[in-house]
């Protein structure tokens, strides 16, 4: 049995992972997988209990642990302590568009990512782990493939006018990078916009954008157009390129579907069984809130569409139905 830590367990990717992993236990019968969940706080832990619960996954086995990944001292201890076979690098702080704190979410996101890859190059070759890590289609140039998008081919040439989380994103990658460049095992996905559950009071965007649905938004559409997937499928794919060793040394995109955002918010009316939007809010009026909700700028930047087939020819692997995932996350968002 291999021992595997997944830093960030209580965020988005990170709780659906370890539910993945915890299901597969069950499913096998067995204690195929014991992991050790990592998160930053004591506090945190319910986002995890929450999805747990839901999924009658809450007296599977599995070890938590506080670290502040933040400080090197913390990750040799953990990879010190707990001499794990995979580490899965899920932790990172999330923004949306224009962080008003940018500066040090790159610097947070770096220093996690950095600290973990330089205590994983600390063990004596024959222990360091495989370093399976989340980045995202944020760390991407904007150069379309053969397919018309962009794929894993697409390489940041420069961060001028980029975002703080997608600095943070390519430059946290790169540290992954630096690790394969000095013996360390890796393997890098990077994923479109995540669609999920996760628990009340996360303030998780799609919990807002749900209740903003009831309470009448779902009335209103705008342009552009952006790239989806499943939490679920994010956590799949990650355990499939673990165990197959001919997907190492890479990265890969994982986008389900490009989606208009009058498409995508004609599935959530659908899942909610209300009526779907028929009227555009103009992109001027969504230029006047930029100032006062930050997160608009990058409504108003998507255009980019995202090929994530590569994975399918490399692990037996396919993409859940978009339609499929909102309608489950409506179910679990119908107490929130």
């Amino acid at each position: 049995m291999k021992k595997i830590i997944i830093t960030g367990a209580t965020g988005l990717v990170g709780t659906h992972l370890v539910s993945e992993l915890l299901g597969r236990q069950a499913d096998a019968g067995g204690e195929t997988y014991v992991p050790t969940a990592v998160a930053h706080s004591e506090e945190s832990w319910r986002k995890l209990d929450w999805l747990l619960l839901r999924r009658g996954l809450g007296e599977r086995p599995h070890r938590r642990t506080v670290a502040a990944l933040e400080y090197i001292d913390d990750c040799r201890r953990l990879m010190r302590d707990e001499r794990p076979d995979i580490v899965f690098n899920c932790a990172a702080r999330v923004a949306v568009g224009r962080a008003r704190d940018g500066e040090k979410l790159v610097t947070r996101n770096v220093e996690i990512t950095h600290n973990l890859v330089t205590a994983a190059l600390e063990l004596p070759p024959e222990e360091r782990p495989l370093f399976v890590h989340v980045s995202s289609v944020a760390a991407l140039g904007g150069t379309a493939g053969p397919s018309g998008c962009i794929d894993e081919n697409a390489v940041m040439d420069n961060l001028a006018g980029a975002s703080a989380y997608a600095r943070s994103k390519f430059l946290s990658e790169n540290e992954v990078w630096r690790g394969a460049a000095h013996g360390l095992r890796v393997a890098v996905v990077n994923p479109a916009v995540i669609l999920g559950a996760m628990s009340p009071g996360s303030g998780f965007w799609l919990n807002e954008l749900f209740k903003a649905v009831r309470r009448g938004a779902g009335r209103f559409w705008i342009d552009g157009q952006t790239a989806f997937v499943s939490a679920d499928d994010v956590a799949r794919a990650m355990i499939l390129l673990a165990e197959t060793p001919g997907a190492w040394g890479k990265r890969y995109v994982l986008s389900a579907e490009n989606l208009s955002y009058r498409r995508f918010l004609e599935q959530i009316a659908r899942a909610e069984g209300i009526p779907e939007p028929r009227i555009r809010i103009p992109r001027w009026l969504l230029r006047m809130a930029v100032p006062f909700a930050p997160s608009m700028a990058a409504v108003l930047d998507a255009r980019r569409r995202f090929d994530g087939s590569e994975i399918m020819r490399v692990v037996p692997f396919r993409y859940t139905d978009l339609a499929e995932t909102l309608s489950q996350t409506a179910a679990a968002m119908e107490k929130i």
